[in-house]
């Protein structure tokens, strides 16, 4: 097996460093998402081959001009950006990438660490809350980080303003991981310097992001997916109507993780999120036992802990694409086409409407994506405007 196969069969030892440039640049590169990522890599065995491919893909997929391609020399900057403040670069196939997060269906390929690596394979919960929470859920933040650590716990939360802030510092002699939404070397808010630089020290700082990268907007959410991902339960505390921290409870769902809410007082407007949380069936916590009962059987669990088995096989060219399927089809492109349209269609109904093989559809699925023509949504559902 190459270098470069090495770890699409689960976790292995270290990529070589030409297969980790190889990466680098094919997540970097125009219109690759960590899902197509995963498809790319499962055709073409390797992310070398894939980048060869990459152009030809688009093209079919009715791309108007060609796809931009991360570069080596653009790619080589970018590690020794990461180098020079010490961080990490680690890839979801190697044996220090964190195992809860790799067992995702969409793990970004790569991600950044700063300090303790190994704290990342520790049984992790995730605090997550408001920004502006109250001095009395500051206080509860902190106490039940401190007692999760005293369970063995690690906790995870995202650096900011508020509950983080409380969840990072009550977690700090134990064990915390920060998430950030930008490069790992930029501290937002700001006035977070000494607590990032304690975490460095005593915890761990990860991100998905190229070092330097200042977090806007649009970073957040992938940032809350990583929060939820790494932990096997996400306790939110304060949260608005409209709360990000509703946001990492969602994905938390969506992952099969345990999501836990503190209630809190109808009339302040911080808790409404939380106590509808409860409404909806997330466990109601009073105190660090509420989260131990449930999380506690998972720990000993190894299935929780590896990637599925059987996510790229010995010959990935037939798990789930059909290598044959070139230029010449263009009827069965046609046919997918005039079954998408602007409102979201599940993958499975596609397959079934347009009686093709699950091949061909996955197929043509990925040229559009590589030609920026689709869009995916939740549930496996994709659409195109």
């Amino acid at each position: 097996m190459s270098d470069a196969m090495m770890g699409t069969l689960g976790q292995s030892d270290e990529l070589t460093a030409a297969a980790r440039l190889d990466w680098l640049r094919l997540i970097r590169s125009e219109n690759v998402g960590p899902i197509v990522f995963q498809q790319l890599l499962t055709r073409f065995g390797s992310a070398g081959a894939a980048l060869r491919a990459l152009p030809d893909l688009a093209r079919r997929g009715g791309g108007r001009r060609n796809i931009k391609l991360c570069s080596q020399a653009a790619a080589e900057a970018e590690f020794e950006a990461a180098a020079a403040i010490g961080a990490r670069p680690v890839a979801s196939c190697e044996a220090a990438y964190p195992p809860r997060l790799g067992a995702l269906p969409d793990p970004p390929p790569l991600i950044y660490v700063l300090g303790d690596a190994a704290r990342l394979s520790r049984p992790v919960v995730a605090i997550v809350g408001a920004r502006n929470a109250s001095a009395s859920a500051i206080r509860y933040t902190q106490r039940l980080a401190r007692d999760l650590g005293g369970a063995g716990l690690d906790v995870a939360s995202g650096l900011a303003r508020g509950i983080d802030t409380a969840a990072h510092g009550g977690a700090l002699d134990t064990g915390t991981i920060a998430v950030l939404a930008g490069g790992v070397d930029v501290v937002y808010p700001a006035e977070n310097q000494e607590l990032y630089e304690a975490i460095v020290a005593q915890g761990a700082v990860i991100s998905e992001m190229p070092p330097g990268t200042r977090p806007q907007a649009r970073h957040f959410p992938r940032r809350n997916r990583l929060i939820s991902g790494l932990a096997l339960g996400v306790v939110v505390i304060e949260a608005a109507e409209r709360s990000g921290s509703l946001i990492t409870a969602r994905f938390a769902l969506e992952q099969g993780r345990e999501v836990f809410a503190v209630p809190g007082s109808p009339m302040d407007p911080r808790c409404r999120g939380t106590n509808r949380l409860i409404k909806q069936g997330a466990s109601l916590v009073q105190d660090v036992d509420d989260v131990v009962e449930v999380i506690g059987p998972m720990i000993n669990q190894p299935s929780l802990w590896e990637p599925p088995s059987g996510l790229y096989g010995e010959r990935p060219e037939i798990a789930g694409f059909d290598t044959e399927f070139d230029a010449k089809f263009d009827v069965e492109r046609q046919s997918v086409l005039g079954l998408l349209g602007p409102t979201p269609i599940g993958v499975d109904d596609l397959i079934r409407l347009s009686e093709l093989t699950p091949a061909q559809v996955i197929t043509i699925l990925l040229e559009l994506e590589l030609a920026g023509r689709l869009d995916r949504h939740a549930g496996n559902r994709v659409s195109i405007s």
